[in-house]
């Protein structure tokens, strides 16, 4: 995930436990999660926004959570990007 956040006050400490809950709200067994820090794109689409803060998430779930996890998340402010890879 890419996080977005020029707009939040909260701690990301806060935003971390945000994340958290929704994935556990969809059904998703959270076994990891690692704040990579501020990063810049190696592409930017927007001048205002040239980098952003990494968190990555390792979890366990059935096959149809992904597809929840990106609906979950899509209209969601804070988060800018959602790559999910399944192994």
């Amino acid at each position: 995930m890419i996080l977005d956040t020029r707009n939040f006050q909260d701690s990301m400490e806060a935003l971390m436990e945000n994340i958290r809950a929704k994935f556990v709200e969809a059904g998703a067994a959270i076994i990891a999660m690692t704040n990579k820090g501020q990063l810049k794109f190696r592409r930017v689409t927007d001048r205002k926004f040239p980098a952003g803060i990494y968190l990555q998430i390792a979890f366990e779930a059935s096959a149809g959570v992904p597809g929840i996890i990106r609906s979950k998340f899509s209209l969601d402010s804070t988060v800018n990007r959602v790559f999910i890879e399944c192994k």
